[in-house]
């Protein structure tokens, strides 16, 4: 389970143990390898060469949110990221920054880049009129 793995920081497995996965336009991802090929294009991607676990997606682009790995450990600052998804299985030439922005941690980038977009669609999007797609089932991982 996601909240008990303490390789991740506290702030997400505190969402994840509160089952804040749906924030629309954003989800918070549920299980583990679940954004994996995100963070397999951003490994390939980055300019700086860095690695991701990608915990985000934002479900009308192909935005998504990592922490940084950094020697093996996962690090609580997040990497806002728009990956090519380039064609090849080799890394891409390095040559256009997909990083969208940086975050201190996963309440920075909730407060910085999640709410205003949530706030975005509130304005156009009725709550009666919103799916609760895949995410409302109970998770494999118990959640």
């Amino acid at each position: 389970m996601l909240a008990d793995d303490k390789s991740l920081p506290n702030e997400l497995r505190w969402l994840i143990a509160l089952r804040v996965y749906n924030l629309q336009p954003w989800f918070i991802s549920r299980q583990r390898n679940e954004y994996e090929f995100a963070s397999t294009a951003f490994g390939y991607e980055d300019i700086n060469n860095r690695a991701v676990f990608t915990f985000a997606r934002r479900q009308d682009c192909d935005d998504f949110a990592g922490l940084e790995i950094v020697d093996g450990v996962v690090r609580p600052n997040v990497i806002y990221f728009h990956p090519v998804f380039g064609s090849g299985p080799t890394p891409a030439p390095r040559t256009w920054d997909i990083v969208c922005g940086e975050y201190a941690d996963v309440f920075a980038f909730l407060a910085d880049v999640i709410a205003p977009a949530m706030r975005d669609w509130a304005l156009t999007e009725d709550a009666a009129d919103i799916d609760y797609d895949y995410r409302e089932a109970k998770p494999q991982d118990g959640g």
